[in-house]
């Protein structure tokens, strides 16, 4: 009996469709199902990201500009009077024509063999008005100076102020009192009168050439 289940089940093994090859088996297309036979269609979606780039504004980092003017100042060259040129920030106001000239001359060859015949702790102060400056300093200053400076200096401060815009005469006073000067040739202006240029035009350096 047992002998005889044993063989059923052989041959019912045997009966099954189980294909006892290992060989690949090709299969036509009108044998394949409809289902594995359609066309797969793949939808390919591309996205594009747009970037923005906002403009960067140029940045024109601008140096104040700083404008200068030449000045025209006189000094003292073996007792006579001759002009040089500094350079100072513009526009060059009254204080600061008169700081530069008390400073003495400028170095380098605008300077060489000029000195000054001002104090170097002249203290002035200076109002112009009609076309006139004042300088109004203290006793000191003409004191100060032997009588061929005190013409010299007076000589300095006037030619050089009536160079400026504006400005065609000098008065002197002394703590605001009126004083005399000492003209270019040696005279004496009276107190209160204004001088010019021309009043000391005869220290000038005579030009060579």
């Amino acid at each position: 009996m047992t002998k005889l289940v044993a063989l059923v089940a052989v041959f019912a093994i045997s009966a099954c469709g189980v294909p006892s090859a290992s060989d690949v088996v090709q299969l036509s297309e009108s044998e394949l199902p409809p289902e594995l036979n359609e066309q797969t269609t793949t939808t390919s979606t591309t996205t594009t990201t747009v970037v923005v780039t906002k403009p960067v504004e140029e940045t024109t980092t601008s140096l104040a500009e700083v404008l200068s003017e030449p000045v025209e100042l006189y000094y003292v060259s073996a007792n006579r009077v001759v002009a040089t040129t500094l350079t100072i920030v513009s526009p060059a106001t009254t204080s600061q024509v008169l700081a530069a000239l008390i400073a003495g001359p400028p170095s380098g060859d605008n300077g060489l063999g000029l000195r000054s015949a001002l104090p170097a702790n002249l203290s002035a102060e200076i109002k112009i008005s009609k076309g006139i400056a004042q300088i109004d300093t203290t006793a000191q200053f003409l004191s100060s100076l032997s009588p061929i400076d005190q013409r010299l200096a007076i000589a300095q401060l006037v030619m050089t102020f009536t160079r400026r815009p504006g400005i065609g005469q000098v008065i002197f006073t002394v703590d605001g009192e009126n004083v005399s000067v000492p003209r270019g040739r040696g005279d004496l202006a009276a107190p209160g009168s204004a001088v010019s240029f021309d009043d000391y035009s005869s220290l000038l350096v005579a030009p060579t050439g």
